[in-house]
């Protein structure tokens, strides 16, 4: 990005790129057109005659392929390659390699990224050994070093290049980086005609939210304001510094010389509830509630409203991972923020704790210097999903103990409806014991379905015989009970209700509606009614790592998985909160 981040020839898209295409391990950058792609060549290694020093990123291959560049590291080609290409097709970019292949010939120079993978010699295992103190004079950093820590804050700016000729009076960015202690800042001068307001909260708004943007975050500390110029400073969330440790500063300054007329109104951002015309009033706020219309009901005399509530979904005991609960949890909130309710889903981690990471931190390339920005946003959580309409979905990892928990439970009544905090019920989480920081409590449990007989073996002369015995409801309740319900405190905490997952029944197992109607009735007496049975639907996917909560969903699976959920918001909210005795006798 450092390569065309300063572009000489005009364009209409920013730093002339069209587009950006990501996959699994491949990079599409699809320029306006060819002349913007060779300044892009530059990153490509090449030594001059006789001299041992290495200009552009050393360790590059390259080669043409097809109409396009691809560019990789020569001792990983398949980790991940860079394609760059033209929206026009006719353009000869297979070509200008060569080209710039010539023209470095030309200038006694030698090219490093013709080296075919094959011959390089094996790379040399650097052995783990005894942990030595750092140098006094350590060795110079490469170019490969100040990368390391940053490689994905370029990336996601370039993912979404599109963004900045959506803000009023865009004319261009140049970008410049600069080496720190803590890796590689990057620095942004974003450039807007002359006329137009340098500071623009949608910048902010957008570079922030983790779905249409990077999902950095900044401070009023790192924003600095005047008459000639603009800068925002961002980084990454204590959650995701793995490969963040660099610094965006983003300056907006009006730009010197004229451009053309070009109309005045910004275009809108949909991830940010804006309508077709920000300019009328739709430009967005900072608060999840202010951004979002609550389902909270107001009192018809003007007072506040209603704290939202909050609720515990549990897991039988080494039933499921943590992050197959969380999905589940992420499925549940999707459907009820489809029906216009702000949800937050917590999930609680102790690897998210500053101390644990900054041991994590610690690696064979030295250990993490403290001079890194300390940037923390105003609201822990940040959003999830995209969801139409007024609902909205955030998730947010918290770690310490159980007060902290608790506060940040108690914190987010006052922006959202409803509050799931998911944590597995087993000797790593808290599991039950948070009960004194929400409201209720329900279980979600794969099962598939309730048994009318159990077969039993008996030895008859010299033989195992297999007989089948008929159960009760009540007697098929007790056992679905003590089969599905490992670990969950029944006889401690009140449990509103199940929640229960369709599952593929054995051969010959599926029980009758009516059998099934009076098991569930048997439950209920025991105090765990079945509030719902989730649909089994592979095409369901509202919980899945996608931008919205429609990707990948027809109308009636969607349709069918918000009426599943719907009586479980109701049992919940009909469910009375009580205090439940502490189990820890030094509480």
């Amino acid at each position: 990005m450092q390569y065309i981040g300063n572009p000489q020839l005009s364009s209409r898209f920013p730093l002339g790129i069209a587009e950006v295409v990501p996959a699994s391990s491949r990079l599409d950058v699809r320029f306006e057109h060819s002349a913007l792609v060779r300044p892009a060549l530059e990153m490509l290694p090449y030594r001059e005659r006789g001299e041992r020093t290495v200009h552009g990123a050393p360790g590059l291959w390259a080669r043409a392929v097809g109409n396009s560049i691809e560019i990789a590291f020569a001792r990983h080609p398949a980790a991940g390659v860079i394609a760059l290409t033209t929206l026009e097709r006719s353009d000869d970019v297979e070509g200008l390699l060569s080209a710039y292949e010539a023209s470095l010939s030309a200038q006694r120079c030698v090219p490093l990224w013709t080296v075919d993978p094959g011959t390089l010699p094996p790379e040399k295992l650097s052995t783990g050994g005894r942990r030595r103190k750092p140098q006094p004079q350590p060795q110079p950093r490469t170019i490969i070093d100040d990368h390391r820590p940053a490689v994905a804050l370029p990336s996601a700016v370039l993912r979404r290049i599109r963004l900045w000729d959506r803000l009023a009076g865009h004319v261009g960015l140049k970008v410049s980086t600069a080496t720190a202690d803590h890796g590689l800042d990057w620095h942004i001068v974003r450039e807007v005609r002359q006329g137009i307001s340098l500071h623009d909260d949608r910048l902010a708004a957008i570079l922030s939210d983790p779905v249409a943007g990077p999902g950095l975050v900044t401070n009023e500390e790192g924003h600095h304001c005047d008459d000639d110029r603009c800068v925002m400073a961002f980084t990454a969330p204590a959650d995701l510094t793995s490969g963040w440790r660099g610094v965006l500063r983003v300056e907006t300054a009006a730009a010197n010389v004229p451009v053309p007329p070009v109309p005045q109104r910004p275009r809108h951002f949909t991830a940010l509830d804006e309508t077709a015309f920000p300019s009328h009033g739709g430009v967005p706020r900072n608060s999840p509630s202010d951004r979002h219309c609550s389902q909270r009901a107001r009192g018809t005399d003007g007072n506040e409203p209603a704290a939202g509530r909050s609720t515990q979904l549990l897991a039988p005991r080494l039933s499921r991972s943590q992050w197959e609960l969380t999905g589940m949890a992420m499925k549940i909130s999707a459907a009820w923020a489809l029906d216009g309710y702000a949800v937050l889903v917590v999930t609680h981690s102790f690897d998210a704790d500053r101390e644990v990471r900054r041991l994590y931190d610690h690696d064979v390339f030295g250990w993490s210097i403290p001079d890194r920005p300390a940037i923390v946003p105003s609201l822990p959580w940040r959003r999830g999903r995209l969801v139409p309409g007024s609902g909205a979905l955030f998730t947010h990892t918290v770690c310490g103990s159980r007060a902290d928990v608790g506060a940040l439970l108690q914190q987010a009544r006052v922006h959202f409806d409803w509050t799931i905090f998911v944590d597995c019920n087993d000797n790593l989480g808290m599991g039950p014991y948070i009960e004194r920081s929400v409201d209720t409590h329900f279980v979600l449990v794969d099962s598939s379905g309730y048994s009318e007989s159990f077969v039993t073996a008996q030895a008859r002369n010299g033989v195992a015989e297999h007989h089948e015995v008929a159960v009760t409801p009540a007697a098929s309740a007790m056992a679905w009970r003590q089969q599905y319900l490992t670990g969950i405190p029944l006889d401690r905490v009140p449990i509103s209700g199940l929640v229960l997952r369709q599952s593929s029944p054995h051969a010959n197992s599926t029980p009758s509606s009516g059998f099934t109607a009076q098991v569930d009735a048997e439950l209920a007496r025991f105090g765990i009614p079945v509030l719902t049975r989730l649909p089994e639907d592979p095409h369901v996917a509202l919980g899945d790592p996608s931008p919205t909560v429609l990707d990948a969903v027809d109308d009636a699976s969607r349709a069918a998985y918000v009426k599943a959920c719907t009586p479980i918001r109701l049992a919940l909210r009909a469910a009375e909160p009580c205090l439940i005795p502490s189990a820890d006798p030094w509480s």
